[in-house]
């Protein structure tokens, strides 16, 4: 008969869109900490979500569930009653509990900071500072008294990106100051509180890549924020250590340089598909003979339908409209963006699958897919926004638990999230037989 595994305690890291490759490129490198990660643990290459964004990406992982379970499908959707309208999801409309509110209902304690689709912050009985979508500390701080200490620290939750077309330079001393006082709060409650899970989460890696990936000019500087990024965690590990905690390091999505530019919803509309009214392009004036509209990354959604969501009727419309997409060609490089146009039902289940997009484009590696509704082309080439998303190319690292048992490729974000809920032990986790499958134990709880 399996024993009870104990419940571990977990200290995870996580910087945002960092890619396997660049991790094992800069593992080669003279004094890097990868190697002695390397010693103690096992590093696979995992993929995102569909579509690869933040939001989707760490609400799977939060949730170890899919997005037609826990309900969150990009960073806006569409809202059509009383007015239409764009909404932006966050952290209290996940329809399955986070990780860090399972281990409070367990009664043990999680600090989370930074972690994306956390905010606004449900009480806990640890600390948590919410992240993107957040955008400011008004109210995104549990315990509130907290917030007060960290207005004073001038710790943001996240740096403008819009100061980047701006003043690119200026963008990236704002990253260092934001990363330097937000690994400050994290490592002083890491090493001065009690704690069963703590997560850091990075977000400057996300933004670095998106303004400087592959930008020679800013080179030195790209380097030495990943520098200070590894720092960190190296830190981080001997805290652990001294915490009798499991070590868990991992990332979203990959990243590479941006080729091209689609603006999906120009393209509706070129292959006439998508109009407006009023003379505006906005999502409030698409007219209502409209057959399709997009929102960023890629997902279609067919406007207005008078079928229901999964219907045969439906989904031939969303078939002949894949069909229309996948002929697609960019004029100057000669091929197509889209790596595949996929069906929702074919990439989700679950309750919330009633709001999901009708098909999720996935973009062709250097693609970077936008549903700008003002856009008058199709194509551009990408001037300020260099580093475009990647869905495979993720990796997660973990110094014990079932991760050591998989493949490069074979998993995704949702069995990160399911993997350190196994370490925790937690009661109810998905796919906690893959822990059983490994140690030949069964998690308590």
């Amino acid at each position: 008969m399996p024993i009870e595994v104990p419940p571990r305690k977990v200290l995870a890291v996580s910087l945002d869109g960092t890619p396997h490759s660049l991790i094992m490129r800069r593992a080669e490198q003279p004094g890097s900490i990868w190697p002695r990660l390397f010693e103690r643990g096992t590093i696979r290459r995992i993929r995102s979500s569909r579509p690869e964004m933040s939001s989707v990406a760490w609400a799977s992982y939060l949730t170890g569930a899919n997005p037609g379970e826990h309900g969150v499908f990009g960073f806006v959707e569409p809202q059509f009653t009383p007015r239409p309208r764009l909404s932006y999801p966050n952290g209290s409309q996940l329809r399955r509990p986070p990780i860090h509110r399972r281990v409070h209902d367990a009664g043990r304690v999680p600090i989370s900071i930074n972690v994306p689709m956390t905010s606004p912050p449900a009480p806990v009985s640890g600390v948590v500072v919410g992240g993107f979508l957040g955008v400011t500390l008004a109210g995104n701080v549990h315990p509130p008294e907290l917030e007060r200490e960290l207005q004073r620290a001038g710790y943001i939750v996240d740096p403008d990106p819009a100061l980047a077309y701006r003043d690119r330079a200026r963008f990236l001393a704002v990253l260092f100051d934001a990363l330097e006082k937000r690994v400050a709060l994290a490592e002083r409650l890491a090493i001065e509180r009690d704690w069963d899970y703590f997560h850091l989460h990075v977000m400057e890696t996300d933004r670095l890549f998106h303004f400087f990936w592959d930008e020679q000019a800013y080179a030195a500087g790209f380097n030495e924020l990943l520098v200070r990024c590894e720092r960190a965690v190296e830190r981080f590990a001997r805290i652990a250590a001294a915490k009798n905690a499991a070590l868990v390091v991992l990332s979203d999505h990959g990243f590479t340089r941006s080729r091209r530019i689609v603006f999906v919803n120009a393209l509706l509309e070129k292959a006439g598909l998508l109009s407006y009214r009023g003379g505006k392009r906005s999502f409030a004036a698409i007219d209502p003979r409209s057959q399709a509209f997009a929102l960023a990354p890629g997902r279609i959604f067919l406007h207005r339908t008078p079928h229901a969501p999964g219907s045969r009727e439906r989904r031939e419309r969303a078939g002949q409209l894949a069909g229309v997409l996948r002929q697609v060609v960019d004029p100057e490089t000669r091929e197509p963006p889209f790596a595949s146009v996929d069906h929702a039902a074919d990439l989700y289940a679950g309750p919330e699958i009633v709001r999901a997009p009708d098909l999720v484009i996935l973009p062709r590696d250097g693609y970077d897919l936008k549903a700008d509704f003002d856009a008058d082309r199709v194509f551009a080439t990408p001037e300020v926004l260099v580093g475009t998303h990647r869905y495979g190319d993720a990796f997660f690292y973990a110094t014990e638990g079932p991760s050591a048992a998989w493949e490069d490729d074979e998993r995704e974000i949702t069995d990160a999230g399911r993997a350190v809920a196994s370490l925790l032990a937690l009661p109810g986790t998905a796919g906690s037989s893959d822990f059983a499958a490994v140690t030949g134990t069964t998690p308590s709880g």
